[in-house]
């Protein structure tokens, strides 16, 4: 699908002269404030803007297909971080809540009462690269230099490929998975992370195993048992509910037959 153009004539950049990204402080739909430099560049972090508006197509085909790419790159407690800016003034907390809501997606979105219209103009200009229309991708580094729009034409998975690579020209390592290194394991997801109150852990197994399940904090202590029971081939999903465990980094202990292994998460 072509991308959502809200201009009638596009703006073409004649001095794409290397350029640091603009410095921006935002409050996403959950009431947090997010400063560019001062809370991600500043601190080594690589930030990936998604620029879109809740009202447009293509947009909302690229959503979903970002949330899992989110949880690679550690869904914001790694190296990077995604963000989301409107364009639309009408976009209003409500509705963008909504937008996250459908699509299943984590990270911090802001909205017009939060700031998004002005935070993403800067980059509508051609002062970055040719601007084209929405979703726009753009990939900054932590020494504030700007990567634009990662874009395959008509191809969503290209692009995820595209800014999966641009993410790793920053310097920006991924977190180890050890749980997918089970033998048993093809795919493992835990959504979100860092996780307030209940987050879902999602495997996809190749035959029926033996599982114990257990969440360990950092000093190698059981504080919670999550699953004990046999788990059939394909994809399970569980529920893990953390509204007790107080704010802190976390183990997830799995064991299938005679293999363990864990994952680190944070609570909120």
């Amino acid at each position: 699908m072509k991308r959502f153009n809200t201009l009638i004539i596009l703006l073409f950049s004649f001095s794409l002269m290397a350029q640091n990204a603009p410095d921006f402080t935002v409050t996403d739909t959950h009431g947090e404030e997010h400063s560019l430099y001062a809370d991600y560049l500043d601190q080594g972090k690589t930030v990936v803007l998604d620029l879109f508006f809740v009202n447009c197509p293509p947009c909302n085909d690229l959503a979903p297909l970002l949330e899992p790419l989110y949880q690679e790159w550690g869904a914001g407690t790694g190296d990077v971080q995604f963000v989301s800016l409107t364009s639309d003034p009408t976009d209003d907390d409500a509705r963008v809540i909504g937008f996250e809501e459908l699509h299943g997606t984590t990270w911090p979105a802001i909205s017009a009462e939060g700031g998004g219209p002005d935070a993403q103009q800067p980059y509508t200009t051609g002062n970055f690269g040719n601007f084209i229309g929405y979703p726009t991708l753009v990939v900054i580094s932590p020494d504030r230099s700007v990567q634009f729009d990662p874009w395959v034409n008509n191809n969503f998975p290209g692009t995820i490929d595209l800014l999966d690579d641009w993410i790793q020209n920053t310097g920006a390592t991924k977190p180890v998975s050890n749980i997918i290194e089970l033998d048993n394991v093809n795919t493992f997801t835990l959504s979100p992370n860092p996780i307030a109150s209940e987050g879902t852990l999602t495997f996809d197994l190749k035959e029926q195993a033996e599982t114990n399940i257990a969440i360990f904090n950092a000093l190698g202590q059981k504080v919670k048992n999550i699953y004990t029971g046999s788990l059939n081939a394909g994809e399970q999903t569980l529920r893990m509910k953390t509204a007790e465990l107080a704010s802190g980094t976390y183990f997830i202990k799995v064991r299938m037959n005679d293999q363990s292994n864990m994952q680190q998460f944070v609570k909120i």
